[in-house]
């Protein structure tokens, strides 16, 4: 089965690659989970892109974070199975 990502081409959907920020949550002193609506989320086939993107990302163009804390991770999702490649936290 082939879907549509963002990047505009059509990739396996059991195979691909996710970047996500995650905002801080001062309720649940953790970050909020990947599947929030506040969390940003980009999908990408290859993986060296999806590196550049995480290397590229600061903390100035989380325009969602409110002044707080956001995690970016770099995920390898392998059917549905999410896998942690990179991650790290972002400070203001």
């Amino acid at each position: 089965m082939n879907a549509t990502l963002e990047n505009a081409k059509n990739i396996a959907t059991e195979d691909y690659f996710l970047l996500v920020i995650r905002n801080w949550d001062d309720k649940l002193e953790d970050y909020l989970p990947v599947d929030d609506p506040s969390t940003t989320r980009q999908t990408f086939s290859q993986y060296s892109v999806a590196e550049t993107a995480f290397f590229s990302t600061n903390y100035g163009s989380c325009s969602q974070s409110g002044g707080k804390d956001v995690k970016l991770e770099l995920l390898h999702l392998r059917f549905g199975v999410p896998h942690m490649i990179r991650n790290r936290i972002l400070f203001p």
